[in-house]
């Protein structure tokens, strides 16, 4: 008996498992998508979307601040500051028409610095992904940015933590 139901159980758990895939955004970040993102380019910086089911969005966004003649020390020491954290927020919201902030927190992610938030996106179609949770991790030169979206009426928190949860250091 006990045989049987593990045989029936493994492919479940092979399944449940084999298909999300891994990216790596770059030689220092990985992350997990449920199916194999498409990737693009948003102002010159590489960026990574895969739908997860009907009802959800993953996508990943490197941004290199050396091209805004910035060093990993330079930028340390600006997102320690207080005010940053706040124009931060405000330039994320003046991006998306109708945003409003439900959540915020300043935290680490892999031990390192991370704003992250949850957004009302402002659309009022049921039908639309309509909630953005959001975190925007500091690495070196670098912000890791990392967004789930997904209907404010089906929320989908597994496959929100479990694509947040893959964020990983190379």
């Amino acid at each position: 008996m006990k045989k049987t139901l593990l045989l029936l159980f493994v492919p479940l758990l092979a399944f449940a498992t084999a298909d999300w895939v891994t990216v790596k955004l770059d030689d220092r970040v990985s992350v997990n998508f449920p199916v194999k993102p498409e990737e693009k380019e948003m102002s010159g910086n590489a960026i990574w979307v895969a739908d997860a089911g009907p009802d959800g969005r993953c996508m990943a966004m490197v941004l290199d601040f050396e091209k805004f003649g910035m060093d990993s020390a330079m930028l340390a020491a600006e997102m320690e500051k207080e005010e940053s954290f706040s124009q931060f927020k405000e330039g994320i919201l003046g991006q998306i028409e109708g945003a409003t902030l439900i959540s915020e927190k300043k935290t680490t992610v892999a031990g390192k610095m991370c704003f992250e938030y949850i957004i009302d996106m402002g659309k009022k179609d049921t039908a639309a992904l309509n909630k953005m949770y959001n975190k925007n991790i500091f690495i070196g030169n670098k912000m890791y940015s990392v967004s789930f979206y997904e209907k404010d009426n089906k929320p989908q928190p597994e496959a929100r933590n479990k694509f947040f949860n893959s964020f990983k250091l190379n």
